[in-house]
């Protein structure tokens, strides 16, 4: 569905001989600080312009429409960090290592740019377009590493082969997500980088290939760490609550 009243001309403006990357990253960089402040529904085009410095004109010779930024928004960032991770994987072989620095690199990106993980985490997760949209493509690309490190893994003997890859994924993400949106939200933790280590050592529990001998299933998670996760301490406390009362 079009967003009434914010599409441009059909003829867009579309002509690429006329794209400038310098100014389309501008026009993107101006909205993400027009949503990240009134959100998209409350944003126009004419802000988008009047904070990127640009006519409505131009904006429409580089986007069809307001929701095309938005969803530009995230390719360009992603791609970014694709990039940034790209060059640190030459450094990194052994897959625990690989999915520890995935996962801190996702912590380190939301909390360096909690403008643009607002409008990913609140905006856009829920958006079907979005999803559908050719912009959705580089999340996707991007996410695909944890598929390969576990699937290395697997071939290493390091982690278990009865285990969904996309599953995994998805697993690992809902642990970073989780704790990233309770963090826009509700201001806590403080940091979400500092839960590396804490993130990494549940995804471990779950994928680590155990010795065939060993018979003892380690499910254990420590109740700060649910308390920073999740934030369910007081349901993981209501028995000792109980007893004390």
């Amino acid at each position: 569905m079009a967003i009434s009243g914010e599409n441009g001309p059909t003829s867009a403006s579309r002509n690429k001989k006329k794209r400038n990357l310098d100014k389309e990253n501008a026009i993107l960089e101006g909205a993400l600080r027009v949503f990240g402040e009134k959100g998209f529904e409350d944003a126009t085009v004419s802000a988008i312009c009047a904070e990127a410095g640009i006519s409505e004109p131009t904006l429409y010779e580089y986007f069809g429409s307001k929701e095309e930024v938005l969803f530009s928004i995230s390719e360009l960032y992603t791609r970014r960090e694709v990039e940034r991770l790209g060059q640190l994987a030459h450094y990194i072989n052994e897959p625990r290592e690989r999915l520890r620095a995935i996962i801190q690199a996702y912590l380190e990106f939301y909390e360096n740019n909690p403008l643009y993980t607002s409008v990913a985490l609140l905006t856009l997760k829920g958006n079907r377009r979005y999803v559908a949209s050719p912009a959705y493509q580089s999340v996707r690309e991007a996410a695909h590493s944890l598929i390969e490190v576990f699937q290395d893994g697997v071939r290493r003997g390091a982690f278990r082969d009865d285990l969904d890859p996309y599953l995994v994924r998805n697993m690992v993400l809902g642990f970073i997500e989780h704790l990233t949106i309770q963090w826009l939200l509700l201001g806590r933790p403080k940091e979400i980088a500092e839960h590396t280590d804490a993130i990494f050592q549940m995804a471990m529990r779950a994928i680590e290939r155990e010795d065939e001998d060993a018979i003892e299933v380690k499910l254990k998670i420590d109740r700060q760490l649910a308390s920073n996760l999740f934030g369910h301490a007081d349901h993981l406390r209501e028995s000792d609550t109980h007893k004390n009362d």
